[in-house]
């Protein structure tokens, strides 16, 4: 994170400079790929002003705030951007978990083929269609999935990526994962 400080119409002091440091910093706990931070601040009179502008990967935060004191400004600064970078992540978060409201949950169906139909004359014979549903997992959480309803392979809709993913036990000792194509 890249911070620049500019101050008009006073001498910033190194004291305040480490407070929007430390202050500016602690962003970082609620959004880790925080790019660029510009802190304007300013005396106008008795009022002391701070403008806080947030670079983050595809989309920017502003606070503004005036006190009577350039330390409660940064601090109410901060606050504002907090409350923004709260509120902007767990709208990401919402629309990653569910990005199409209104979409079908995957399902896929297992088909039971009986063993002697396969390679005879006429066809294939399914006996049974059982309904499964297709989980929303990461690939670390499906080889859980997977180990703990110890099974082979397991197919899954990777959120991450938004396909759908199969992972299986390789011969090895070692895991795969099968990621579908556009």
């Amino acid at each position: 994170m890249k911070l620049t400080t500019t101050a008009r119409h006073f001498e910033s002091s190194t004291e305040l400079n480490e407070h929007i440091d430390e202050r500016l910093r602690r962003l970082k706990r609620f959004f880790d790929h925080i790019l660029h931070v510009d802190v304007i601040m300013s005396v106008e009179k008795f009022r002391h002003i701070a403008e806080v502008n947030v670079h983050v990967n595809g989309h920017d935060f502003a606070a503004k705030e005036v006190s009577e004191d350039m330390f409660t400004s940064i601090d109410m600064a901060a606050k504002s951007l907090e409350r923004q970078i709260k509120k902007f992540k767990g709208k990401r978060i919402d629309q990653h978990q569910n990005p199409r409201r209104n979409a079908r949950a995957l399902k896929s169906a297992e088909k039971i083929v009986k063993a002697g139909s396969v390679g005879s004359p006429g066809g294939i014979n399914i006996m049974e269609h059982v309904p499964h549903e297709v989980a929303e997992l990461s690939v670390e959480e499906a080889i859980i999935a997977m180990e703990d309803q110890d099974r082979d392979f397991l197919l899954f809709n990777n959120p991450e990526s938004g396909k759908l993913n199969f992972v299986y036990r390789r011969s090895d000792g070692h895991y795969g994962v099968i990621d579908s194509l556009d």
